[in-house]
């Protein structure tokens, strides 16, 4: 209570009401810069992983040889490797995002993983990696690639999860993604 001539400055209610105020301002922008930087990391990670493996699909195709994609999840690397009489030979590398979580639609969701690729381009065996936040508790984005024998090179999709899935949840619904353009 203030009494009328006095002015002592404000009271502990005042003070408590502004820094609750101001806390509560400071964690919405907070969480907002969050998603925000989640969500140009799941850009960036995107564009690299398909551009990644179109350029393995390219050299395969116009050097009509067989070449391989070693994706490890482990090491949060990606490899274009040319193997001959048993060497490796790294063509390129890429660095995935250490602020995301990957899975893979393997029996092994976090098993690094091989793909081959035929002279024509086309990948052996199709595969789909999934985008999950930096906990891996929630999957918002798949990569995946067809290798349907009528197309020569894979089709690569990406799909988003209309809203994010949950792992406990059956990811493989259709219902679940849609697919960007």
């Amino acid at each position: 209570m203030r009494i009328k001539g006095k002015n002592n400055g404000f009271t502990l209610i005042e003070v408590l009401l502004y820094i609750s105020i101001m806390a509560i301002l400071f964690m919405m922008v907070s969480v907002n810069l969050q998603k925000q930087r989640q969500n140009q990391e799941f850009a960036i990670q995107k564009r690299n992983i398909s551009q990644f493996i179109r350029k393995i699909q390219q050299y395969a195709q116009h050097n009509r040889k067989e070449y391989v994609l070693d994706f490890k999840i482990s090491e949060k690397n990606a490899y274009f490797l040319d193997e001959k009489n048993g060497q490796k030979d790294v063509i390129d590398k890429m660095e995935i995002s250490q602020n995301l979580s990957y899975m893979t639609n393997n029996s092994n969701k976090n098993a690094d993983f091989r793909r081959r690729t035929t002279n024509e381009g086309n990948f052996e065996k199709g595969f789909s990696i999934y985008l999950l936040d930096k906990k891996g508790e929630k999957i918002y984005y798949r990569i995946s690639t067809n290798t349907i024998n009528a197309a020569k090179y894979p089709i690569i999709s990406i799909y988003k999860a209309k809203k994010p899935i949950n792992l406990s949840d059956d990811y493989l619904k259709a219902n679940l993604w849609e697919e960007e353009i």
